[in-house]
């Protein structure tokens, strides 16, 4: 785990570039930093491999003080991955990955066999890239390679400077994706700075927001999107955000909690009286209260209660099927392709224990896409919705 404490930095006395700062990060997350330029984030990740020694607080890396190991051993244990990428360009492909091993006198076997398996996890063929310059190499293909160099030596940490700040959309797109697939076989603590929100929900299983070298808010992408701290961080993420990532947005979030439940035997004048109180226009059908879990079996509108004025008909008699279920953790994408491919007005949500937890009717879904997405009308978008 690495730890900041009380962290500050000033280049000139009394201006702090970053101000107190605390952040814990545990063994084996990808957590990213994000802000403007000149809130503290490229200082802050610095700090860390000491390029930029701290003023005051302290840093450990598993319990141990930065400031006892020396700036060079520190940074050999650290991987560190920049914009420029900063290939040097009189060396060979394999040279530039074999440099940090050759340092710590690894011997020449050891070295270009850990190269040849690193351009394979980079997806550049060792027969093939080993032995070119960096001028024969496209941006992208150089920044695979700053991160074969950054993981040379097998380091638990790597710092990544907006390594892809400078690439063009697609090969960015390309790059990140490639950066998840290879923290999914890596599991490496991995501290990244951007600018920019979209990348940082892409890869962050944390992001700390920050301004003026201060943490506002440091939390997982969702509940970054779902719950900004303040006026600022709501402001950075942009409002319409959470509607361009829909996958962060679940069953849960949108479902109307307050769904009303009848047992399969209640009668039609008591489902009546009990509509007309809660002012809702259908009820769910479920199984006995005793039974765990209470289960969803139909439902009734005010459609089928027109109709039944017989004190001897029940629920179970009238009610509408098949019913149709989701999972309250399916996302907002999920959701909308399920009642596509149904053709449904309404959906039921269950939780993990299958137990009905709410409702989402097609209203519920045009206010949360219109809340979201305000240079549309609900018209237009009831339209879009039926046109599937």
């Amino acid at each position: 785990m690495i730890e900041l404490k009380n962290v500050s930095k000033a280049f000139e006395v009394g201006n702090n570039v970053v101000d107190s700062l605390n952040l814990k990060i545990k063994h084996g997350e990808f957590v990213v930093l994000i802000g403007e330029s000149g809130c503290g984030k490229t200082t802050t990740m610095k700090m860390i491999n000491r390029l930029v020694e701290t003023t005051n607080g302290t840093i450990t890396m598993d319990g141990k003080n930065i400031k006892d190991i020396s700036p060079y051993e520190l940074r050999r244990r650290i991987g560190y991955v920049i914009q420029k990428v900063g290939l040097f360009p009189h060396m060979t492909v394999g040279e530039n990955i074999e440099l940090i091993p050759k340092l710590k006198k690894w011997n020449l076997e050891k070295r270009k066999k850990r190269a040849m398996e690193l351009l394979e996890l980079v997806e550049l063929p060792g027969e093939e890239y080993y032995d070119r310059y960096p001028r024969e190499l496209s941006g992208g293909q150089q920044q695979r390679i700053g991160v074969a160099r950054a993981l040379a030596i097998n380091p638990d940490v790597i710092l990544m400077d907006e390594p892809f700040s400078a690439l063009d959309p697609i090969t960015r797109e390309q790059l990140q994706n490639e950066l998840l697939k290879l923290q999914e076989e890596i599991a490496k603590t991995i501290i990244f700075v951007t600018h920019d929100m979209d990348e940082a929900l892409k890869l962050g299983d944390k992001i700390a927001v920050m301004k003026d070298g201060k943490i506002l808010q440091y939390d997982t992408p969702e509940n970054i999107l779902k719950n900004p701290k303040n006026e600022y961080v709501e402001y950075f993420v942009g409002k319409d955000r959470l509607w361009r990532s829909p996958e962060m947005l679940y069953a849960k979030d949108i479902m109307d909690k307050d769904v009303v439940k009848v047992g399969a035997n209640r009668n039609p004048a008591y489902v009546k009286e009990l509509m007309k109180k809660k002012k809702v226009t259908m009820v769910a059908v479920v199984t006995k209260q005793s039974e765990k879990p209470q289960q969803i079996i139909g439902y009734v509108t005010a459609l089928e209660l027109k109709h039944a004025n017989v004190h001897e008909i029940k629920m179970k008699d009238i009610m509408r099927k098949p019913v149709y279920c989701i999972n309250e953790k399916m996302n907002m994408v999920e959701v909308l392709s399920y009642i596509s491919v149904n053709n449904l007005k309404t959906v039921f949500v269950n939780d993990k224990e299958e137990m009905l937890s709410g409702v989402i009717n097609e209203s519920d879904i045009i206010n949360i896409i219109t809340d979201l997405t305000v240079d549309y009308d609900k018209e237009e978008v009831r339209k879009e919705l039926n046109n599937g």
